[in-house]
């Protein structure tokens, strides 16, 4: 789809989008294409719009309709033939919402996160400089697009006047050819995602920029990384919804500094207060603006800022804080461990009872890494901090977005894991 055949499909779309009279559209239809020529539809009409997350059920989607007095847009709604005769964009601002970012739920209907064009289109400029992105550039990304970090990297491309490609995960094991035939020079993923990427993939010279966020990039992945791709920038950026681009590094730097998430991103001030995180930057959410956090907890080792835990993942052990990262970055230490992961289950006391789940190179249960990782840990880590259980699983529960399901994973503490 051309740039102007974009423009026709959107302006076929508007007509009647702007009949609607609710503000907000929830985006369900299950072509996210679709979704995405109504969210840009949306833009055009001054709407805000909510990609729908496929894992959403009915209840939670309906609830989420009433909360916010929104729309639900999805395969059913018929678009009248009717097509205005120009193209008219409502004026908007800086301060402008266009856009709610589902944060993750269970039963109830997800909070979420609002966003304007101060947000998101400022740090647009930084996003070329940094990740190295052209107008020439074709960019391969998957089509998960409730997962504001690879919708922000398709709307930023189609901003560089770019050509986007969308892929699924599905068709994982396809992504190297499908690289190749669509003449791809610039890719987003997570890194679990590039995990599968980089399995039998061969070295792809044309690509130019690699860019990877959403959970940390291990020195596994970013040298295969290197070696897919050696032509290419390859950057991580820590950041999150509520406070946009925070920090970054590249290529060998990652693997030099594999526990940092690098220096701050372009125009961004970090402050620290009791180790926990402050932000001053264009990029903040709205309502985050006056707080700046997003109670994150790290330190500096000269200018690179070190995660000591993301929010939720601090735990309480006989008065004692531990961090998950702390005892995951020890276990990765191992030759043998691919991920690891640690969730917290609350007793009666208030403390936590910690579970140490993870994977490995040679075949699943191929060995007995149990007592191994408990000694490992036994050396370097004070005993309180050391997980009561040990369980290796073949692969670790996921979300959609292809980060690490820790509800799903603290669901599966039972008998059978390595009791310490």
């Amino acid at each position: 789809m051309t740039y102007a055949e974009l423009f026709k499909e959107i302006n076929r779309r508007k007509y009647s989008i702007s009949k609607i009279s609710e503000n907000i559209l929830l985006l369900s239809a299950s072509n996210e294409l679709d979704n995405f020529l109504n969210f840009l539809t949306g833009m055009a009409l001054r709407k805000i719009s909510v990609f729908s997350s496929k894992h959403l059920n009915t209840k939670q989607l309906d609830d989420l309709s009433k909360r916010e007095k929104a729309f639900i847009l999805d395969e059913k709604f018929d678009f009248d033939t009717t097509i205005s005769s120009e193209f008219t964009l409502f004026p908007s601002s800086n301060h402008t919402l266009f856009l709610g970012v589902l944060t993750s739920g269970t039963t109830d209907a997800p909070n979420l996160i609002w966003k304007d064009y101060q947000s998101w289109f400022t740090a647009f400029k930084h996003q070329s400089d940094v990740f190295g992105i052209k107008e020439t550039d074709r960019l391969f990304v998957l089509d998960a697009l409730s997962y504001s970090a690879n919708l922000n990297s398709a709307l930023h491309m189609l901003w560089a006047n770019g050509t986007v490609v969308f892929t699924s995960l599905n068709t994982a094991n396809t992504w190297p050819k499908q690289i190749e035939n669509e003449q791809i020079t610039a890719v987003f993923m997570v890194p679990s995602h590039y995990r599968l990427l980089v399995q039998n993939a061969k070295e792809n010279t044309n690509i130019t920029s690699v860019v990877s966020a959403g959970e940390k990039l291990d020195q596994e992945i970013a040298t295969k990384l290197l070696k897919y791709a050696p032509n290419a920038i390859l950057t991580e950026y820590y950041g999150s919804a509520e406070l946009g681009h925070i920090t970054y590094h590249q290529g060998v730097d990652i693997l030099a500094n594999p526990l940092s998430v690098g220096r701050p991103f372009p125009e961004v001030n970090i402050t620290l207060k009791n180790e926990q995180i402050f932000v001053d930057s264009p990029y903040i959410s709205p309502d985050y603006r006056k707080n700046k956090t997003n109670f994150d907890l790290g330190y500096f080792i000269d200018d690179r800022l070190i995660l000591l835990g993301r929010a939720g993942r601090m735990f309480n052990r006989r008065g004692l804080n531990v961090f998950a990262e702390e005892i995951e970055n020890t276990v990765k230490k191992l030759p043998y461990i691919i991920e690891a992961s640690v969730v917290g289950q609350l007793q009666d006391d208030r403390s936590h009872e910690l579970f140490l789940a993870y994977t490995c190179s040679g075949g699943f249960q191929n060995n007995n890494y149990n007592k191994f990782i408990f000694n490992h840990l036994a050396s370097h880590l004070q005993a309180t901090k050391i997980p009561q259980r040990l369980k290796e699983f073949e692969n670790l529960p996921r979300t959609n977005f292809g980060k690490i399901d820790f509800k799903a994973l603290a669901r599966t503490f039972d008998e059978e894991a390595y009791m310490v």
